[in-house]
């Protein structure tokens, strides 16, 4: 069986931090998002994994190029083809003649593919989609059940048209015979062309999935994917052997604390702090609720809540980083610098003078 992960979006919505590195790259917990995937993909039992990629394809290339226990190829898009286009693009390059398994490399979630795919077999459909429960269905394509099968699709309904809260997660498993849905001479998207008309078939199935889901859209939701990747796998917290912790260092668990890490002393970290590889926190910063990349530096007595710093940023002595906050790669903060809530810094700046002003986006 081939798994396939829709892997080419340039991610606007994610920016400053995908002005660096393609959403897939994004780290949960230290690690990129796409290696969690294709571990879900390993325990299902599939051997082989294809990625389609087009935007910073060759970053994805290296972070996937050494994992081993599974076949590896990526596909490359030439244009943009929606997310249903990429599936007929692989069908003409690697071939899709047995079922196949599709993924979003957008979503973290702790779906059982392997259960997925049982109830598929199970159903006997062209297809299943994975189904989650929203609080807000009208971001989602939305689906209605009646005895396992799906009877109604609909894609960002408006809130008049909101008929279930059961959103389509992004995980599905096809037959080949779905591939003659898709439109070879355009671009298409499964939930607004390919989807519906599966649907009326009446041979399309949904697996609802209660668990971690969190479709990494904006910022917001990916500090909270890391967060609630947190809460559910490292509950008491996970601190490298290789990190250096000061004297009277508090933690309020859970945090995450990687490779090489130095906290000075008296810090205070967490709850929900992830700090990345080869980070150094000066005397008395304090970190909670936030995603600090790789190789960050920041100074004394500075305070982060709620934000996220990309890789090598350099924070001052006596900064104050409020609610909200997204720094690209390689930012540097003077000290004493003062970003109000919701500041977006693209990579590269260095910001000398503090913004009051909540959400300002720094070029």
């Amino acid at each position: 069986m081939k798994a396939i992960i829709l892997a080419g979006g340039f991610a606007t919505r994610l920016r400053p931090l995908t002005l660096t590195k393609p959403k897939p790259a994004l780290p949960i917990l230290n690690k990129p998002l796409i290696l969690w995937l294709i571990e879900a993909v390993k325990r299902a039992g599939i051997s082989e994994v294809i990625i389609c990629v087009r935007y910073m394809a060759d970053h994805i290339e290296r972070i996937v190029d050494n994992v081993g226990g599974v076949s590896i190829k990526l596909v490359r898009e030439r244009k943009p083809l929606g997310d249903a286009g990429p599936l007929s693009l692989v069908h003409r390059e690697v071939g899709l003649d047995e079922t196949f398994v599709v993924l979003y490399g957008d979503v973290f979630s702790d779906v059982d593919l392997r259960s997925v795919i049982e109830y598929h077999r199970a159903a006997g459909g062209l297809a299943t989609l994975t189904l989650v429960e929203v609080d807000d269905p009208s971001r989602y394509g939305i689906a209605e059940l009646v005895d396992g099968r799906i009877v109604r699709f609909i894609e960002k309904p408006k809130k008049d048209e909101v008929f279930s809260n059961l959103a389509n997660a992004g995980i599905y498993v096809f037959e080949p015979e779905v591939l003659n849905f898709i439109p070879s001479d355009r671009p298409s998207k499964l939930a607004r062309d390919i989807i519906p008309k599966l649907v009326e078939t009446q041979q399309v199935y949904g697996y609802i999935h209660r668990g971690i889901w969190i479709d990494i859209g904006v910022p917001r939701d990916y500090l909270r994917a890391n967060i609630e990747a947190l809460r559910k796998l490292y509950p008491h917290g996970y601190v490298d052997p290789s990190a250096d912790i000061g004297s009277d260092v508090e933690i309020e668990q859970p945090v995450y604390i990687g490779r090489n890490v130095v906290i000075g002393k008296n810090c205070f970290i967490g709850p929900h702090a992830v700090i990345g590889d080869n980070t150094s926190l000066g005397e008395g910063v304090r970190v909670l609720d936030s995603v600090l990349f790789n190789d960050v530096q920041v100074d004394r007595y500075s305070y982060i809540e709620g934000s996220i710093l990309g890789s090598a940023c350099v924070v001052g002595r006596w900064c104050r980083i409020e609610a909200g906050c997204v720094l690209g790669d390689e930012v540097v903060l003077s000290d004493s610098v003062f970003l109000a809530r919701r500041t977006y810094v693209l990579p590269y700046k260095e910001v000398e003078t503090s913004i009051y002003e909540e959400g300002r986006v720094i070029l």
